[in-house]
C-alpha cells in the first residue's frame, strides 16, 4: 500500500487489522521508547478514549454496525478494558469507567448488547458525577470565584460525563433514579456556569478560570488574572454542544435557553479576522475580555480541540437547535475561512483527531452533511487526502501520532512520531473519521461534542 493509491476503505481495513489484538496493542504502545516529548510519559493509557482500549472499542463497535464479523473483536477490547477498570483513575469522559461506558454504549448497537455492564457503569458514573458536583458546590459556597476546567470541560470535566448520562437516562437498560438525578443536577450546573461573575469590578462569564486554578505553572504565568477558554476540548464550546444535545432530546431545564444564548453570543463576540476571513482564538486572557476592544489577533489552531472547527461545530448545532440561521451562517463561514487559510497557519500536526487532520475532517463533514456546501465539500475531499497521505504500512498501527517537541528541548526535529492506538490521539480515531465521513451522526460522534 502506498500513499498515492490508498483508499479510505483500505486505510480503515489496515488499522482494523493492526489493532485487533489488545495484547499486541499494549506491547507496542507501552514500549519504553514510545513516549511523548513533553511529559516523557509512555503513550499508553489502557482505560482511556485518547490512547487506550475504550478508544479502540469505539472503532470496532462502529465497524460492527455494518459487518457483524467485527462484533467479537469489539467484545475482546471491552473485556480487556473491563479487566483493568478498578486500577484506572477516573478523570471524566475520557478516562476510567466513564470511558468504558462510552465504549459499551457504542458497542451495544441496536440489539442492546452489554445491558448489565452498561447499567453498572451508568450507576457508577452517576454516583461519581454527583460527588463531583457536590465538591464544586462546596468550593462555590466557600467564596472561591471562578472554576477550573474540571467544572465544565468535555474531556475531563462535567460536560462529557453529562453527555453519557443523557444517553443512559433514555436507555431502559441504563436508567435509574440515580442516573436521572445526576443528569438533572449536571444540566443545572452547566447552566449555572454560564451565569456572569464579577471579578475586580468587571463582569465576565462564569467559566472564567482564575490563575490559581490553571492546570500548569506556564498557564499561571501566561494568565496571571485568569482566562476564558473557547475550545471544544477544554473550553465553553463543549458545554454548548452538550446543552444542545439535551435540548434536542427534550431534556430542557430552567434557564437552558438563556445559557445557550449566552455562550453562543459570547463566542460570536470573539470572532476575529485575518486575510482569509473570520476565526476564533483558543483562549482569551481576563485583560483581553474586559478591554474596550478585542485584540487584532490571538493564537489559534484549526483543529477539533481548539480554534475555529470546534467552536463552529458547537455554534452550528446551537443555531439549528435554537432556530438561529445567523449562528449557523457564522459557523459555516468560519469553516470556509479555515479551509481557505494557508495551511502553515493551521497549527495542525499529523493525521489524528485531537489536533490533526482527522478531527478537522470530521467537523467539516458533520456540518457539511447539513448544508452540502461546495467549499466544505471540496475541503472534505482535500482533508481526506491529507489523512490518507499519512497512512504507512511500515508502522505498527498504520498511522502515527505527531507530538511537537517543546522549544526548550532544542530538538533538531519538530515532532516525535509515536505509536498510539486510541480514538483521540491514535489510529482508531483516524479510521473512524474515514469510516464515517459520508454518514450522518454516529454514536462515537458524541464523544467529540458533534452529536
Amino acid at each position: 500500500m502506498t500513499t498515492t493509491t490508498v483508499r479510505p476503505d483500505e486505510a480503515v481495513a489496515l488499522v482494523a487489522e493492526r489493532l485487533a489484538d489488545p495484547e499486541h496493542i499494549a506491547t507496542i504502545a507501552s514500549r519504553d521508547d514510545n513516549r511523548d516529548p513533553i511529559y516523557n510519559a509512555v503513550m499508553w493509557g489502557p482505560l482511556t478514549l485518547a490512547n487506550g482500549l475504550p478508544g479502540t472499542a469505539l472503532l470496532y463497535g462502529e465497524l460492527a454496525r455494518t459487518d457483524e464479523g467485527w462484533r467479537q473483536v469489539a467484545h475482546r477490547h471491552l473485556a480487556a478494558a473491563g479487566r483493568i477498570m478498578n486500577s484506572a483513575p477516573s478523570r471524566g469522559l475520557f478516562s476510567g469507567p466513564a470511558a468504558l461506558l462510552a465504549a459499551a454504549q457504542t458497542c451495544a448497537g441496536p440489539e442492546g448488547h452489554y445491558g448489565s455492564l452498561r447499567r453498572r457503569l451508568a450507576t457508577w458514573v452517576a454516583e461519581d458525577q454527583t460527588e463531583r458536583l457536590r465538591a464544586f458546590r462546596v468550593r462555590a459556597q466557600s467564596g472561591g470565584a471562578g472554576v477550573d476546567w474540571a467544572a465544565y470541560d468535555l474531556i475531563n470535566g462535567l460536560s462529557g460525563t453529562a453527555r453519557l448520562l443523557l444517553d443512559a437516562a433514555s436507555d431502559p437498560a441504563e436508567t435509574s433514579p440515580t442516573v436521572e438525578s445526576a443528569l438533572t443536577e449536571s444540566l443545572r450546573h452547566l447552566i449555572h456556569v454560564t451565569e456572569p461573575v464579577r471579578i475586580d469590578g468587571h463582569e465576565v462569564p462564569g467559566w472564567w478560570v482564575p490563575a490559581e486554578l490553571q492546570i500548569s505553572r506556564q498557564d499561571r504565568q501566561a494568565y496571571p488574572h485568569g482566562d476564558l477558554n473557547l475550545g471544544m476540548a477544554h473550553g465553553i464550546a463543549g458545554p454548548l454542544a452538550v446543552l444542545c444535545s439535551a435540548y434536542e432530546s427534550g431534556r430542557e431545564e430552567q434557564g437552558m435557553h438563556d445559557a445557550m444564548h449566552r455562550i453562543a453570543e459570547w463566542l460570536l463576540s470573539w470572532t476575529l479576522r485575518d486575510d482569509a476571513g473570520p476565526y476564533w482564538p483558543a483562549r482569551a486572557a481576563w485583560e483581553q475580555e474586559v478591554a474596550p476592544r478585542r485584540p487584532q489577533e490571538l493564537f489559534t489552531r484549526t483543529a477539533w480541540c481548539y480554534g475555529t472547527p470546534g467552536v463552529a461545530a458547537a455554534l452550528f448545532r446551537a443555531g439549528r437547535a435554537m432556530d438561529r440561521p445567523d449562528w449557523c451562517g457564522a459557523a459555516v463561514e468560519g469553516l470556509r475561512a479555515a479551509l481557505r487559510r494557508d495551511e502553515s497557519l493551521w497549527a495542525v500536526e499529523g493525521a489524528t483527531i485531537c489536533h490533526g487532520y482527522a478531527g478537522l475532517l470530521r467537523v467539516a463533514a458533520r456540518v457539511n452533511q447539513a448544508v452540502d456546501d461546495p467549499e466544505l465539500n471540496a475541503g472534505c475531499q482535500r482533508l481526506t487526502g491529507k489523512v490518507l497521505a499519512c497512512a504507512d504500512e511500515a508502522v505498527p498501527f498504520g498511522f502515527r501520532h505527531l507530538m511537537r517537541f517543546p522549544v526548550v528541548a532544542g530538538s533538531p526535529v519538530r515532532h516525535r512520531s509515536v505509536d498510539t492506538a486510541g480514538m483521540l490521539e491514535g489510529a482508531a480515531g483516524v479510521a473512524l473519521s474515514l469510516l464515517s465521513a459520508d454518514d450522518g451522526a454516529l454514536p462515537w460522534d458524541r464523544t467529540l461534542g458533534l452529536a
